[in-house]
């Protein structure tokens, strides 16, 4: 896989656009792209593993990546941890919803080593996307800063 996410330019916010092979790769570098966005993700430490399930009251994956942001963005507010290693292991459309089942690995924020570089309050629905073209998936996603 190449290029896993890019940075949107925004006036007021911040952005990515991401990219995978499968839609578990998709979620898996929307996450990357996020928490890269908060601090420099080459130096946190993979000491810690959480798993995650979550099931989307909706049938549409856009939701569910909303779901699924703000999921980690809890852990990193409320647990004071910041993640660099993401695996999704499922992302299954079950009747009129999704279940996603996953693990993060990272780590507690140290401020001696980790700087906060923004802090972001949640994923939003502006410009939200996620495509499928020629078996090659993307998505964007824009935050509230």
């Amino acid at each position: 896989m190449g290029q896993k996410f890019e940075y949107l330019e925004h006036l007021s916010d911040a952005g990515i656009k991401f990219y995978g092979e499968t839609p578990e790769e998709l979620f898996e570098n929307a996450a990357l792209g996020m928490f890269s966005l908060v601090s420099d993700i080459d130096s946190v430490k993979l000491e810690k593993k959480v798993d995650i399930d979550l099931v989307s009251e909706s049938s549409n994956l856009e939701d569910m990546l909303v779901l699924w942001l703000e999921k980690l963005l809890y852990h990193f507010e409320v647990d004071e941890m910041l993640f660099s290693g993401f695996k999704v292991f499922s992302l299954k459309k079950c009747g009129e919803s999704y279940k996603l089942a996953a693990s993060i690995l990272g780590e507690k924020v140290d401020h001696r080593r980790h700087e906060i570089k923004i802090g972001i309050k949640a994923p939003t629905y502006h410009q939200l996307a996620i495509k499928n073209k020629n078996r090659k998936w993307w998505g964007r996603v824009i935050f509230d800063i």
